[in-house]
Formats: structure tokens, sequence, C-alpha cells
């Protein structure tokens, strides 16, 4: 499926709602705020303030977002995708403003890393907006990044967000490295969109709906986009010491091409399937299960995909 182009603004804002968590891993949201305020009083806007806290949820918090002219997101990746949860099916748009540890998300729809030009193009009446699909687990998590089950999910389970706080991604490095010593195999069993049910052994499980890895800028694939109204299955066996020099061949080379989806894949991929409507996994041992940077659950589950389900502010020459 072709991915959407993004479509220019609708005009006036009157009516602003900031939705912050002040406890992402940056500690940016009361400058944020601030700046946003500043903003807002300059071009007389009415601007109301939300915080999430831990019996609040980002998603409760938007329920009356139709009212508004525009949510403006403060905090991370797992903030934001909480805030899409509620806003689903809503023609309010999105405005995000990177405050949180890996801030992958803006990085991925290219929203500014600067966080007083983000302050700026999040209230810019005229900016564009991009439809973004979104994954749900279980019918009940929303995510907007990816799923991933296994190694991954395991580095973000024991990275907790007093260390993220304190350390930012270095936090995310050293778990990585230290799981990545003892790498454990587990056996999956796969049903994509309905067909035939297929096992294979495997270390890490992502459903992707970006290509973005928000690591020194690298991509698992750049044709794995957030409006492609479809998700990536992406298999991981990475225990031969030949595939982790295959992979480090693939992240320091520079000589892929996109010639097509598969192309661009690492080595380590031991088999991608595109999800056009569902994908169930189970896995034994049972595996951690991580969204968008919370782990939530562990396997068996399903990931469904739905299409251009929010609509997000982006800089018009994005």
């Amino acid at each position: 499926m072709r991915a959407h182009s993004p479509v220019a603004g609708s005009g006036a804002l009157h009516r602003i709602l900031v939705i912050a968590n002040p406890k992402s891993g940056s500690q940016q949201a009361v400058p944020i705020i601030k700046r946003l305020v500043e903003l807002s009083a300059a071009g007389q806007l009415e601007m109301a303030v939300r915080y999430t806290a831990p019996d609040v949820s980002a998603a409760e918090l938007v329920r009356d977002a139709a009212q508004f002219d525009r949510v403006v997101a403060v905090g991370g990746d797992g903030t934001v995708t909480q805030i899409m949860g509620g806003m689903i099916g809503v023609e309010t748009p999105l405005a995000i403003t990177p405050g949180g540890t890996g801030n992958v998300l803006a990085a991925a729809l290219g929203l500014s890393a600067d966080w007083q030009q983000a302050c700026a193009d999040a209230l810019d009446p005229d900016c564009a907006r991009r439809p973004v699909d979104l994954g749900v687990l279980d019918d009940r998590f929303y995510f907007a990044l990816r799923f991933s089950a296994g190694y991954e999910a395991q580095v973000t389970r024991d990275t907790t967000p007093a260390l993220k706080t304190r350390f930012g991604k270095l936090a995310y490095a050293w778990y990585a490295a230290r799981h990545a010593l003892r790498l454990q195999v587990a056996r999956y069993r796969f049903r994509v969109d309905g067909g035939r049910p297929f096992r294979l052994r495997a270390e890490s499980v992502w459903v992707a709906n970006t290509g973005a890895l928000g690591v020194l800028g690298l991509e698992l694939n750049p044709l794995i986009r957030l409006d492609d109204g479809q998700l990536d299955l992406c298999i991981f066996h990475v225990s031969a010491l030949r595939n982790l020099r295959s992979l480090a061949r693939w992240v320091f080379g520079n000589n892929r091409r996109a010639a097509g989806r598969n192309d661009w894949l690492p080595p380590a991929v031991l088999r991608h399937i595109v999800v056009r409507d569902r994908v169930s996994i189970a896995a034994s041992p049972p595996q951690p299960v991580q969204i968008d940077g919370d782990t939530v659950s562990t396997t068996p589950c399903a990931i469904s995909v739905l299409p251009a389900a929010v609509h997000v502010c982006v800089p018009r020459a994005s």
C-alpha cells in the first residue's frame, strides 16, 4: 500500500490542549510547557494543561479532544502513544514536542529535536497533517513504533524509569549489552492474516510500524513507514557469530539499496512478512512483550493493524 503525503493544515487555532508527562526521561516537561504558554499568550490562544500521573493515563486526559483545535503531547514515545490511543477517530490533530529519553517517534516523523523549535512547530496553525497507523495489542494496548517479544522486551523490562532518568539512552545500551551476552532462543508459533500457522526458533520478534530504530539515526528499513496501512513482522535469529559479523557490516556499510522491502533488512532477520490485518504470536517458553518502550504483558498475544488512526502535525517542509 502506498504511503500518504502530508496535507496542509486547516487554519486558525483557538483552543489548545496540552498533555504532559512530568516524569518523562529527559525531565524537559517544565521548560517545554513554559515555552508553550508563552507562545500561546503571544498568539492569544486559550490553552489547557493536564498532567499524567501513576493512576491517570494520557488516554484518559484526551477524551474531550474533539473540543479543541489541537492537542500537544509533552513526553516520550510511551506518553505519545497513549495519547494517540485516546484520540482514535477524532479529527483534532496531534502535535508532538519531544520530551522523553528516546523520542524515536518524533524523529521518524521528521520533527525538530530542538525543543524550542518543536514548541513553535506544535503551535503553527498552517502545519501539515500526516496520517499515522497504529498497532493494537490484544485489542487493548496501542503502539505507534513497534511491538517486540524476546530480547528487546527483556532489555526494556530491566531498564527502569529511574535508570532512564539518570543515564538516558546509556541505560538501554548497558542492558542491551548484558542481555546480548546470554541471548535466549524461544520456539515461536505465528499466524499472519488468517493464513497457515508456522513455527520458527528466534531470539527476538518485532512487529514494526516504522523502520526507525532510534539509535545513531539507523533504520531497520526505510520502506517500513508509519502511514503505509500495514505492519511488518520481523523474526530475528542472531546467535551465530557469522550473523553478528554480517549485522555489523549492515550497520556500518554504505552499499545498501532500497530496491525492495527485503533488500534493506539486516541478515539477522530470519523471516519478514507484511501484516495487513492481524498476526498472532505464541512462544515456548512464554516471552515478555513490550510496545513503544513499555513492558505490558507476555506471549501468547495478537496484534492488529489500525490504518490512519490519528493525524499528526508535521513541519510543512517535512
